[in-house]
């Protein structure tokens, strides 16, 4: 992809739509994802857990406020550097993107599609478990993000907002 920053939208969602067309990226038809519920919200988004078809499985479905330039250029980004490091076992996987109608403007909006997390935000957890932790876990748990962070600096990517209710606890 270019690095062009002058890319409108249109350009933007051609990227996403090409990508998807040359099976680079999976699409999830949103119409099989049922039991849908809201799990949380960041600086862009919202972030629902919902289950694929009738698997009992969850996956989270990361969605976006403001649908315009700067968002589809922000979700182009978000996959980008989310292949750089798929790899990590410590770092959410991106599964791979779904459409919804959007109601303001009956156009479609994009979704990340992502894996999920059962244990929740690293502040929950700890929260939760913290007087059940040995030394040994807490030292496991401060290695597995040194090693995430490792990660995503080896990959000249910063992460800009990192904190406890950002941070996934996986395993």
């Amino acid at each position: 992809m270019s690095s062009n920053t002058k890319f409108n939208s249109n350009e933007w969602i051609d990227w996403i739509e090409e990508a998807i067309a040359k099976k680079h990226i999976k699409y999830y038809d949103y119409k099989h994802f049922n039991n849908i519920q809201e799990i949380g919200f960041g600086n862009f988004g919202k972030v629902y857990r919902a289950n694929w078809k009738s698997f009992c499985n969850h996956l989270a479905l990361k969605s976006f406020f403001n649908f315009n330039n700067a968002t589809v250029k922000e979700i182009v980004n978000e996959i980008n550097l989310q292949r750089k490091i798929d790899f990590h076992e410590n770092i959410i996987r991106f599964c791979g993107i779904t459409t919804a109608a959007n109601q303001d403007n009956n156009s479609k909006k994009y979704l990340l599609v992502m894996e999920y997390a059962n244990s929740g935000t690293l502040r929950n957890y700890l929260s939760e478990h913290f007087d059940n932790l040995t030394w040994n876990n807490k030292l496991e748990l401060a290695f597995q993000l040194a090693n995430a962070i490792s990660c995503l600096h080896d990959e000249d990517i910063v992460h800009h907002d990192l904190s406890l209710h950002l941070i996934i606890a996986l395993k």
